[in-house]
């Protein structure tokens, strides 16, 4: 048997790789050193031999201690496994703004404004962009009857329906290509089950990630759709459209892959060792994610 082969029995990918959590890595390490040195009073050299086997346990099995999983959940504080986390969150689509890093957990930005970059690329300040406001200067956003609610135009959803039927997985590279300005045949898009996600890539760099195939399909018909709808629509960076985009899957009452009903609600998600309450769109018929908001993000700071 090669060493290869036998490295690969070994190996858990469910909890390796792309997969492997950094709090019950953590953990495990911390618990692997002290059971070593333990050894070690016994007989000097076993400290060193035993963290090796340990850490080589560690490494190709995921954690040393069955169970970590629900130790970490239990003992460690949420804020610590917040900074740990592997579960991501979407991020807008480009160069310039990437999406978080896999230890990332910050908090999608939500509501009226978005934190954006500069509108005109001369070296003014950043700027705060009203994604709503933009939104129904494009003509995509109106008020309904009673005058209190936001609806979609039915000019522009009658037009973002028109792309989303038009829009494929080969489209989707191809807007992601134009975004983010890396070659189209660098692009990948990759359906992680553990995390949830849909994650776009290129050369190994996270361009954009999504809460699934449709919530991808409706940001990239709503880019299509919006297209020419603003005066200043090509000055506009890759965020700000992106921000746009997210800004009108809110209102989706289909789902963009199977046409089946959306419900809107809250939800508890979960990622390895923590969980905590989300409000999504969800389709009724594929159960696809279509929009998720952590419901923390959501609520007024205290004064």
């Amino acid at each position: 048997m090669t060493t290869s082969t036998l490295a690969d029995r070994l190996r858990q990918p469910e909890y390796t790789g792309e997969n492997r959590c950094t709090p019950c890595t953590v953990v495990n390490v911390v618990i692997a050193a002290a059971l070593s040195l333990l050894l070690g009073v016994a007989w000097p050299p076993l400290a060193l031999v035993s963290f090796a086997l340990f850490a080589g346990a560690i490494y190709f099995r995921g954690y040393l201690i069955p169970g970590t999983p629900t130790l970490t959940k239990t003992y460690f504080p949420d804020r610590v496994l917040r900074w740990f986390d592997k579960e991501p969150t979407p991020a807008r689509v480009g160069a310039a703004a990437p999406a978080p890093a896999a230890g990332d957990d910050a908090a999608e930005p939500t509501g009226d404004e978005v934190e954006a970059g500069q509108l005109d690329g001369d070296g003014a300040s950043a700027a705060a962009f009203d994604v709503e406001a933009a939104l129904m200067d494009a003509g995509a956003l109106e008020l309904d009857d009673s005058g209190d609610e936001l609806r979609l135009a039915p000019a522009f959803e009658s037009a973002w329906n028109d792309e989303i039927s038009r829009t494929d997985e080969d489209v989707a590279r191809r807007w992601l290509a134009r975004m983010t300005g890396v070659d189209e045949a660098d692009v990948t898009l990759e359906s992680r089950a553990r995390s949830r996600w849909v994650v776009a890539m290129a050369d190994g760099t996270t361009l954009g990630t999504w809460e699934s195939d449709g919530a991808l399909v409706a940001d990239v018909a709503a880019d299509a759709a919006l297209d020419g709808r603003l005066d200043d629509w090509d000055r506009l960076t890759a965020e700000q459209r992106s921000a746009l985009a997210r800004g009108v899957r809110i209102y989706l009452d289909r789902c963009p892959t199977c046409g089946g009903d959306v419900r809107f609600g809250s939800e508890t998600a979960e990622s390895c060792c923590r969980s905590w309450e989300v409000l999504a769109v969800r389709c009724d018929d594929c159960e696809a994610r279509l929009l998720e908001v952590d419901a923390e993000s959501l609520e007024p700071e205290a004064a």
